[in-house]
């Protein structure tokens, strides 16, 4: 009763047109929920759950402003296929930035020791997302890491009331509770991630309402 059908709607920031101002105000908005909401604490615990030192080498796809990557050391590339995404704050980034498509990822197997991907995995369909973490996996050489936002009313109810206050952007407010309806389910997320030939794999629910997913080489 509190999961909404999945409703795979566009959202505003995957548009080329989006004027500028909104999109960085956007890109802000992001950030903040990464470093206030709890998404960087749950991308640094996930790391450490597959590596528990830290890694040599992390590729983040569909990275955006990359801000997930640079508090770690080491050789850290970003790739996004938005390359407005990549350009905001670069001068002030030590991350490396790549224009890709993850489902065509444009390296060599084995690249890596990990690659990761937050709040992406509801933008694909259910076979893009085999798609994209079986790219992952062959240029791995450790393992994947992916997590998002579980779909369920409490995150949904949360996102609406930022929006009805106007604590975010304009793209933000019409994305954010778009984003929530587009995500998966525990369930649906072990279904996809069951015929990827994965050594071992984990799932796992994090806090507040995100699912991790964990595929070893």
């Amino acid at each position: 009763m509190l999961v909404p059908k999945r409703i795979d709607a566009p959202e505003l920031l995957d548009e080329a047109d989006a004027p500028r101002e909104d999109m960085e105000r956007s890109l802000r908005d992001l950030r903040r929920f990464n470093s206030i909401y709890g998404g960087a604490g749950v991308y640094r615990r996930l790391l450490r759950r597959m590596a528990p030192h830290e890694p040599q080498s992390v590729l983040d796809i569909a990275t955006g402003t990359a801000d997930l990557l640079e508090p770690l050391p080491g050789f850290r590339v970003g790739a996004d296929f938005k390359i407005d995404h990549l350009l905001y704050r670069r001068d002030t980034s030590t991350v490396r930035r790549v224009v890709a498509n993850a489902l065509r990822l444009p390296f060599r197997n084995n690249s890596f020791e990990i690659v990761t991907s937050a709040h992406f995995f509801h933008h694909l369909t259910a076979e893009q997302n085999r798609q994209m973490l079986s790219e992952a996996l062959r240029v791995a050489r450790r393992g994947v890491i992916v997590n998002d936002t579980r779909r369920h009313y409490v995150p949904y109810l949360f996102v609406r009331l930022l929006a009805l206050f106007r604590l975010v952007g304009r793209i933000t407010r019409n994305d954010a509770p778009a984003s929530i309806l587009r995500g998966y389910t525990i369930d649906e997320v072990r279904t996809i991630a069951a015929a990827l030939g994965a050594s071992r794999t984990e799932l796992i629910r994090a806090w507040p309402f995100r699912f991790g997913l964990l595929l070893w080489k």
